[in-house]
């Protein structure tokens, strides 16, 4: 892990009423964490001043006050764009709680829904300073930071702060301000097609991750009876398997189960919000795990201790000369069983050829294969003799 300090200034939007139906209750909840390493702060906070000089005149960066206007909107989030940072993000489907479980009390509901974003934060950063925009009394303040220093620190080797601010006082809190009322506009569906270009231009280089809880897709749905449903299975039951393995290991204590869920979290960010269709190169994986605290990762590294394990444990992630993805479509299962069969049947066939080269200049007293320790190679080389035939 990278152990420069980095900050976060985070920000919500939404509320915290389960009962989307009432009159200005949202349907979503999204947190927004702006993430900037120590020496690339100041160059952000003189950079984000300047901008809102330039669109805000004296106020507050605030979403609230560009409201519906799309055209200015799309303009200040493209100059954002510009700007040296990372985001993550958290977008809470209240639609899809139980609105009998905890989550209906909103101080149950605000602790346990930042502490997502919060416990991410704290497992990627070896020294992070949070930096989050205040909400209700004093009381409330202090018992929400004793529940993250409770919950959300791994141990005590960790540097990591937690604060509270009014976000008058805090540009980058108020930047973060605009990017999660962007993405309020975006999953409340009043956007437009301008702003949801420059979103996905905006996610595509500056986040992190946009995790969406409870996650959209899961491993088991009705049978496919057309080829666009066949394609809909594949990618969804892939999704599912990823989102398994994601839930089921990101607290894991094993040594490299953080990097692995760190992968695998921008491998289905990629599929899911940027383009399913796109694989994502080693080089991108490497950078940014990197930029998430991970350190850096040679390309062996990435397949023979990311990559594999995360496949021996049903994740299906397939491959080719440009990166990795989830499968969207039976063409990408195609692709990755052609690499396999491309790679697997020459080294079966030149150990078939080197085995009875030996055998037969051996006069049968050499076979390499020979006793119990590869019975299943044996196994493949017959029936790649048996079809050769």
């Amino acid at each position: 892990m990278d152990n420069q300090t980095t900050f976060a200034y985070i920000d919500e939007s939404g509320n915290a009423d389960l009962d989307t139906q009432k009159n200005g209750a949202s349907k979503y909840f999204i947190i927004v964490a702006i993430v900037v390493s120590l020496d690339k702060k100041e160059k952000l906070t003189f950079d984000v001043e300047k901008l809102k000089k330039k669109y805000f005149q004296t106020g507050e960066i605030k979403s609230s006050g560009v409201g519906n206007n799309t055209t200015r909107r799309t303009k200040i989030l493209n100059a954002i764009n510009e700007l040296d940072f990372k985001f993550y993000a958290l977008a809470v489907d209240k639609e899809r709680i139980n609105k009998d479980s905890g989550f209906q009390y909103k101080r149950s509901f605000l602790k346990n829904l930042n502490g997502k974003l919060f416990s991410l934060l704290f497992t990627s950063y070896l020294d992070v300073q949070i930096i989050a925009d205040e909400h209700g009394s004093e009381e409330y303040k202090e018992s929400f930071k004793k529940y993250i220093e409770e919950n959300h620190k791994p141990d005590m080797f960790y540097k990591a702060k937690f604060d509270l601010v009014n976000s008058k006082n805090e540009i980058l809190v108020q930047l973060s301000d605009f990017i999660v009322g962007t993405l309020a506009k975006i999953y409340e569906k009043k956007s437009s097609p301008e702003l949801d270009e420059s979103y996905i231009k905006l996610i595509s280089t500056k986040a992190l991750d946009v995790s969406e809880w409870p996650t959209r897709y899961q491993a088991y749905f009705p049978k496919d009876v057309t080829l666009d449903d066949y394609h809909q299975l594949i990618h969804r039951h892939a999704l599912g398997k990823a989102d398994k393995y994601i839930y089921d290991n990101e607290k894991s204590k094993e040594e490299d189960a953080p990097i692995r869920v760190a992968t695998l979290r921008h491998i289905v960010f990629t599929s899911r919000l940027i383009d399913k269709t796109k694989y994502v190169s080693g080089d991108s994986i490497i950078e940014y795990l990197q930029e998430t605290g991970h350190g850096k990762v040679t390309k062996y590294t990435l397949r023979s201790k990311i990559i594999a394990p995360l496949r021996d444990n049903g994740v299906i992630i397939t491959s080719s000369s440009k990166g990795y993805k989830i499968p969207c479509d039976f063409n990408d299962m195609e692709t990755f069983v052609n690499k396999v069969d491309s790679v697997v049947k020459p080294y079966i066939s030149r150990l078939a050829e080197a085995r009875r080269s030996l055998v037969i200049a051996s006069k049968g007293e050499v076979d390499i294969l020979k006793g119990p320790n590869f019975p299943h190679l044996v196994d493949f080389i017959d029936i790649l003799e048996k079809y050769k035939n």
